[in-house]
């Protein structure tokens, strides 16, 4: 076994290297709430529509955190304590997603009829006792912030996962939350308001990921230097290609010419693998590749990233929640001046 202080450096800089990306998942979902294309971010965001997107990145950081701060940095501590925070900041995240929904069902029901007003308010309009319990049961999301839902409804079960890791039960949390992912077709709930279901299962394998970070690390240092570049390059290769794919396929309608016509039928031919509600095993498998890769490239280059972006990614991805909140105001407003 490692001594106990030797992961610390490396669990400290994998945790930078975390909040870089966490910022830069969290950029790419504002810019594409705008949804304003074509615009210079598209070739960056791939407007949100390719085969993986960045917000799996970011539920998948978000369980890795957590997994470290309040798994694996707590396990040494009682139980009761790690679950009452996890407890805690469910309720929190609760009650901050009820009060955005009412305040932007609000909000539309007085600029009702304006362009830029967000579709699918609650209706009818002036039911204040139906909107309060639908919103509050989750039968009705609005707004810009329905990521708030998932993180309450996740955390909320963090610690019965965190019991079973405890008692190194790894499997079972990831045998449970698959079987939770193949219930999905059962959900009557349609669109993202079945999203818990299936995506459930990045978090949580995050999760399990991050309470095992020192292991999983210590792990990887067993290969020699060049093994681990090996692997890392290719993770890289798969990435860059499989993105590149994405994109051709995705956006290449835009050609207008036989070869566009071509890339358009393979792509709506395959684009039930990658629905971004159900998760398929596609979607899963490329995502992971991604995810990966592009954690290597940037902890590969993290000095520079920091140096470059450190100044916007870093206080974003350690602060992703409340900037995530604070950005549903800004779209809801952008999208009402513009």
């Amino acid at each position: 076994m490692p001594t106990s202080d030797a992961p610390i450096p490396k669990q400290s800089s994998r945790i930078a290297t975390f909040d870089l990306l966490r910022g830069y998942f969290l950029i790419v979902i504002l810019c594409n709430h705008l949804n304003l294309y074509p615009n210079l971010f598209g070739p960056v965001t791939g407007e949100g529509i390719l085969y993986v997107s960045s917000a799996e990145g970011f539920f998948l950081i978000s369980g890795i955190v957590l997994g470290i701060v309040r798994g694996q940095k707590l396990v040494h501590r009682p139980w009761r304590e790690a679950a009452g925070k996890l407890f805690k900041r469910s309720a929190q995240l609760y009650i901050t997603s009820i009060v955005l929904v009412l305040l932007f069902t609000l909000l539309a029901w007085v600029l009702a009829g304006h362009d830029g007003v967000k579709y699918g308010y609650y209706t009818p309009r002036g039911d204040i006792l139906g909107l309060i319990w639908n919103a509050a049961t989750y039968q009705y999301l609005y707004g810009w912030a329905d990521f708030l839902r998932q993180y309450a409804i996740f955390i909320f079960f963090s610690p019965f996962a965190l019991f079973l890791l405890r008692k190194g039960q790894w499997a079972a949390v990831l045998i449970a939350s698959v079987a939770v992912w193949f219930c999905f077709p059962l959900s009557t709930a349609t669109g993202y308001m079945s999203q818990p279901i299936s995506w459930q299962f990045i978090f949580f394998s995050g999760f399990v990921i991050g309470f095992h970070w020192d292991h999983i690390t210590s792990w990887w240092r067993h290969f020699s230097p060049r093994t681990r570049a090996a692997i890392g390059a290719s993770l890289c290769t798969a990435f860059v290609l499989t993105a590149l794919a994405s994109f051709a396929l995705v956006f290449g309608h835009y050609l207008g010419n036989t070869m566009g016509d071509s890339l358009t039928t393979i792509h709506h031919q395959i684009e039930w693998m990658f629905d971004k509600d159900r998760l398929p095993i596609p979607r899963l498998l490329l995502g992971a590749v991604w995810f990966w890769g592009l954690f290597w490239i940037v902890r590969r280059f993290e000095r520079w990233v920091i140096k470059r972006m450190g100044w916007i990614l870093q206080p974003f991805g350690e602060n992703s929640l409340y900037v995530y909140t604070i950005q549903a105001f800004v779209i809801f407003f952008a999208h009402i001046l513009l």
